[in-house]
């Protein structure tokens, strides 16, 4: 072999070299989101949603969904399936944005600001209690906070409108039930 063909060669083999190095490094920093909640669906009985003073409960009994506070309102299914598919399915970014107390109020997450969360089990356990906060110029993100841990996260999704504790925005009325014709 020449000399020349050996340089290039050489000079393939140490960009090869390099190429596989990147592709290693770059897939160290590919970030890894961890969805609010990974649990069954069947599992969840009762939803709490609450902020500040008010609040809406909402309970399954076998496969159809309630509200407390609204007997007579029938549930838009929309919302339940939103609730499963875009509420508890919102992902956190992987390094938290603060740790810092003293800032919770900076993001709305704090335990009076922010939009709570609480999602229970048929014995009545809590599987998760977060808080949403939407302080701040970012429209397309929430902050969100675990109400055990003082470490908040950004959310990869607005949810903070699906936080909604008003019982017409998960409720409608029923239909008028029609009234009998009678021959005259």
């Amino acid at each position: 072999m020449t000399d020349s063909l050996k340089y290039t060669l050489g000079a393939l083999v140490v960009l090869i070299g390099i190429y596989f190095y990147n592709q290693n490094v770059q897939r160290s920093y590919t970030a890894s989101d961890s969805s609010i909640f990974s649990g069954d669906p069947e599992d969840i009985h009762r939803v709490l949603i609450s902020e500040g003073d008010d609040s809406l409960e909402l309970v399954r009994s076998d496969t159809t969904w309630r509200i407390t506070q609204a007997d007579s309102l029938l549930i838009k299914e929309n919302q339940i399936k939103n609730l499963f598919d875009r509420l508890l399915a919102v992902k956190m970014e992987p390094e938290p944005i603060s740790r810092n107390e003293t800032k919770w109020e900076k993001f709305g997450v704090d335990d009076s600001l922010g939009r709570h969360l609480q999602v229970f089990n048929d014995k009545d356990k809590k599987i998760i209690h977060y808080i949403f906060g939407n302080a701040g110029q970012d429209y397309q993100h929430n902050y969100i906070r675990d109400s055990n841990s003082p470490e908040v996260y950004r959310t990869n999704d607005n949810v903070y409108f699906l936080l909604n504790s008003s019982a017409t925005y998960w409720g409608k009325s029923p239909p008028k039930p029609k009234e009998l014709e009678t021959d005259l």
